[in-house]
């Protein structure tokens, strides 16, 4: 649903600022138009939640599209994947309009850095540490499947917590559990709260693999 309205939208944009579209970069057979950055703006705000200025805008731009020219003509088989995995997660016709691909593959691209880390790096330590450094972790716990919550605890420093969230996020499962005073508990997480904390290993991984991902980026564009 998202991913059609933001099909419509970029139409609209077109639509109506194409008859006065301006050029701000004409290099190597690369072009980008303000309306280029009117589209990449609204997709990120979209998508992350923040603004981005149009400075910035214009250098993650032309970066995207030296990276996937560069895959495009390199490395075809691995751009098919990208695509394919787009088109099952949002469907075909985000395939179709330009701006969104671009966006959607080069989003994708980053991702695969960020799986191959967690699939082959994350150690349940870095899980022990990542949650020690926050200012708190309090998740509520029962000894009856949920139905009536015990209390609610800090686990930030619950090392066993952290090594049961590690084998769930490894095994894609969701059986929280702990033993506190040689009593089990279940650990109280619905989808919000799981949300947040996957989303804070995935910030996590995003910081360890920048270096790495801003190497192949450069490496890509450094011609």
């Amino acid at each position: 649903m998202v991913i059609k309205f933001l099909i419509y939208f970029l139409f609209l944009i077109s639509v109506c600022v194409n008859s006065y579209t301006g050029i701000l970069y004409d290099k190597d057979n690369l072009i980008i138009t303000d309306i280029d950055v009117e589209i990449y703006k609204r997709l990120y705000k979209n998508s992350y939640g923040a603004d981005i200025n149009n400075t910035n805008i214009l250098k993650d731009l032309i970066l995207i599209k030296k990276v996937i020219k560069d895959l495009n003509n390199n490395n075809p088989e691995f751009m098919n994947k990208i695509d394919n995995e787009i088109s099952r997660q949002y469907g075909s016709e985000s395939l179709e309009d330009t701006n969104l691909k671009e966006f959607l593959r080069f989003a994708k691209i980053r991702d695969e850095f960020i799986i191959n880390y967690f699939q082959n790096k994350l150690e349940v330590s870095e899980i022990i540490n990542l949650f020690n450094s926050l200012e708190n972790l309090n998740l509520p716990i029962s000894d009856n499947n949920c139905l009536i919550i015990n209390e609610v605890v800090d686990l930030k420093n619950n090392e066993e917590f952290a090594e049961n969230l590690f084998l769930n996020l490894k095994n894609n499962s969701s059986e929280f559990t702990l033993m506190i005073n040689k009593k089990k508990y279940k650990v109280c997480i619905d989808e919000v709260v799981f949300k947040s904390i996957e989303n804070l290993v995935i910030k996590y991984i995003q910081n360890q693999t920048n270096d790495e991902f801003k190497k192949f980026v450069y490496g890509k564009t450094s011609d």
